[in-house]
């Protein structure tokens, strides 16, 4: 097979399960999930607040790492979640070049906001399927969680 040849989703993985169509179904569905109700700020900075949020203290090249992007594009991020009251810096005392990034209160509670609208829309769009559908659902749920740890 030539390399530029594109082989079929399921000599990727095996079998039959289209590989590519199950990560775009998926990643999909996160980013819905995720952006239901953001309005006031976009997905990349909702990616970094949740971030670290997660994490606690972080610096800026710690977030770059753990979000895959350059550190000035993480700065820039940054900046706006702090001009938005999202974010707080604070200087490490020990190395005043460094400084650590922290989730505010009002940086807290919105993402508990996305968090509850997240579950408010994804519940909704269950409510619609048929009981077939969301047995089928409720049954993959263990073996997508089996995928994560498979990974881990």
């Amino acid at each position: 097979m030539s390399v530029n040849a594109v082989e079929s989703p399921s000599a990727w993985s095996g079998t039959s399960i289209d590989v590519d169509r199950l990560r775009l179904v998926l990643l999909r569905l996160a980013r819905k999930i995720r952006t239901s109700s953001v309005d006031r700020i976009t997905p990349s900075q909702l990616a970094v607040l949740a971030t670290v949020s997660r994490n606690g203290r972080l610096t800026i090249g710690q977030i770059a790492e753990s979000e895959h992007v350059k550190p000035p594009s993480v700065s820039k991020i940054v900046a706006a979640l702090e001009a938005a009251g999202f974010l707080a810096r604070e200087s490490d005392p020990d190395d005043r070049r460094c400084a650590f990034i922290t989730v505010t209160d009002s940086g807290a509670a919105y993402l508990d906001e996305v968090r509850v609208a997240g579950r408010t829309w994804l519940a909704s769009q269950l409510a619609d399927l048929g009981a077939d559908d969301t047995d089928a659902v409720a049954a993959m749920l263990p073996v997508l969680e089996r995928l994560l740890e498979v990974g881990e």
